[in-house]
């Protein structure tokens, strides 16, 4: 790392997940000067601006970011700013973010709304998660190494897997402080909104009281707002063979003209919902 490089670093918050029918709500880019990997923060240049969209912000996206659409109406909108961000990534050698490919989609996106192309296909991409991944993995053997110590014998046998798993399981509570967790706290750090599950599966849970996705390109957002606009989506995967039944029920319902809230009421009353959706 002799060569001065500019890096952009950044960051989007969205109405949700799906690149094709949400929006960035919120950008930061970070564009400095470096010559060995160490930038001076303090003398960088920076980039902070919300967006108003014109979809409406998810409940889920919501709750991980705090930003609602009261927050977001008299921002300007991203194509008041489009030509500012162009040249900011444009101009710089590294582009960086954490899981950075999910910002490049969202940002490629918005440029295509409004008819132009932005071309990252020439910039060098660093992604600290793709690096620690590559660095630490994740294998069974890996973590018998870490939270246990020495190596995993028979690895990849039946056996020898299962008892591996309760050791690493006992050295990663004695690792991360969770001897006194209970069992309900580390069942929801494997499966978080688990309670909230519709039909036994994550494919859709309860959030404030409306049925939402809880897999794919619309994760977070409402069912029936999918089926509004994306009916052809709930129709593919009715007809996906790996799919649960209730999964393809449930897409079938919404698709199906009913009211929303018969319909919500109808799931409700046939797989319960639970107290803390709110509803």
């Amino acid at each position: 790392m002799n060569d001065s490089v500019i890096i952009a670093a950044f960051d989007v918050e969205t109405t949700g997940r799906n690149p094709a029918a949400d929006q960035i709500i919120e950008l930061s880019i970070l564009r400095t000067l470096s010559t060995d990997g160490i930038e001076d923060l303090d003398a960088a240049d920076r980039y902070v601006q919300r967006f108003r969209p014109m979809v409406p912000v998810s409940p889920g996206a919501q709750a991980v970011h705090g930003i609602s659409d009261l927050d977001l109406a008299g921002e300007p909108s991203f194509a008041e700013h489009a030509d500012q961000i162009e040249s900011m990534l444009e101009e710089a050698d590294i582009l960086m973010g954490y899981n950075v490919s999910f910002d490049i989609r969202f940002l490629e996106c918005e440029f295509e709304r409004l008819n132009r192309k932005l071309d990252l296909s020439g910039k060098m991409v660093v992604d600290p998660l793709r690096i620690w991944h590559s660095m630490e993995p994740r294998r069974l053997e890996n973590a018998y190494e870490r939270f246990v110590g020495g190596s995993l014998e028979a690895a990849h046998s039946a056996d020898a897997d299962t008892e591996a798993v309760l050791h690493v399981f006992r050295g990663m509570k004695e690792s991360f402080g969770l001897k006194d967790s209970d069992w309900t706290d580390l069942a929801e750090m494997t499966a978080p909104h688990r309670a909230a599950w519709i039909g036994g599966s994550h494919h859709f849970r309860w959030e404030a009281g409306y049925i939402v996705f809880g897999f794919g390109k619309y994760e977070g957002r409402p069912l029936f707002d999918v089926a509004a606009l994306d009916e052809d989506y709930l129709v593919w995967i009715q007809e996906k063979a790996d799919f649960p039944r209730h999964v393809k029920n449930l897409c079938k319902g919404a698709c199906s003209g009913i009211p929303r809230e018969e319909f919500r009421k109808k799931v409700a009353a046939h797989f319960g919902e639970p107290e803390a959706s709110g509803a």
